[in-house]
């Protein structure tokens, strides 16, 4: 290999990669990530619109229209995704993460705990936590 980029992987599936393959393992891996990305490179073109003004959060692709809210000083704070930034108090916010702060009184905030989801399919929010499930 000529070039080397460390990721994480679940440690039982690397002993269990690792005990198939012995040495070999980086190869494997190699060799099942570019067979994984041709046959599915038609479907990552006919993804939902993220390319379109979504954003994709993590493994969450968040189409155009998503809404996320907070719950602040008993009122639910809204913000909309619109050209790949979150709208909020009609200022754009690059991440949920710096959304949810600007909700929250611009107060660190984990926003995969503290926000709540509706993408444009949605007939409700869910909490942001539940989709990394």
């Amino acid at each position: 290999m000529k070039n080397t980029t460390y990721v994480p992987l679940n440690n039982e599936l690397l002993l269990r990669l690792i005990e198939r393959y012995k040495e070999d393992y980086p190869l494997a891996i190699d060799d099942v990530i570019g067979d994984f990305l041709d046959r599915t490179a038609e479907d990552h073109e006919t993804r939902p619109g993220y390319r379109e003004g979504g954003y994709i959060w993590d493994q969450v692709e968040l189409p155009p229209g998503t809404e996320l809210r907070t719950r602040y000083f008993d009122q639910w704070q809204v913000a909309t995704l619109r050209d790949g930034r979150f709208y909020y108090n009609d200022k754009a916010y690059k991440s949920p993460a710096k959304v949810c702060n600007a909700m929250r009184g611009n107060k660190i905030s984990n926003a995969w705990i503290m926000l709540q989801i509706k993408r444009p399919q949605d007939v409700e929010f869910k909490k942001a936590e539940k989709f990394r499930d």
